[in-house]
């Protein structure tokens, strides 16, 4: 050893310090994870929220922009739709992918990860003031997301649901259409 300088000593000191940063450090690391997470959840839910509404408002202009409900097809809405009626109404039923993108009702389909679910059926409350020449129709459209968002439980979501009300007018009935 050279005169004047003192041996260094080593120290558990230091070991001691990186374990603890290393932790702490793990630590934020795990809060910061869950943070963009909820954060990416939160961008997803508010864009399938505003694509939600816009094809459940379509659904409802759509039906609204008929002289009748009698007189809807499949072919009024996107390609895929499903309209199964009875004698009350009519359910309308589409499937999109996780892209939002319609998923046909024939041939290979990919899982679906959005529901859109709308039910025209007659007004009973409306019914009691109404006279013969209208009928009020109750419109109610639900959007669903089918799967899961990350680290999230819950299988099934509901993003939306609207009501709204039609009165359509005897006189707008086609010709053929009334009973």
């Amino acid at each position: 050893m050279l005169p004047g300088t003192k041996p260094q000593r080593k120290s558990t000191f230091a070991l001691a310090e990186i374990v603890l940063s290393v932790a702490v450090l793990t630590v934020l690391a795990g809060f910061t994870v869950h943070m963009l997470i909820c954060a990416k959840n939160n961008n997803a839910k508010s864009y399938d929220l505003y694509k939600g509404m816009s094809h459940a408002i379509n659904v409802i202009e759509a039906i609204k922009g008929v002289p009748h409900p009698e007189v809807l097809s499949e072919e009024d809405f996107e390609p895929g739709a499903v309209l199964s009626g009875n004698e009350n109404g009519f359910v309308l039923s589409m499937y999109f992918d996780k892209t939002w993108a319609p998923i046909p009702s024939t041939g290979s389909q990919p899982q679906p990860c959005y529901s859109v679910k709308a039910e025209v059926m007659p007004s009973e409350t409306a019914a009691k003031y109404a006279d013969s020449s209208s009928q009020t129709y109750d419109i109610k459209v639900c959007v669903l997301r089918l799967m899961p968002y990350v680290l999230e439980k819950h299988k099934q979501s509901e993003i939306l649901v609207i009501e709204t009300l039609k009165c359509y007018m005897a006189f707008a009935i086609p010709e053929g259409m009334m009973q």
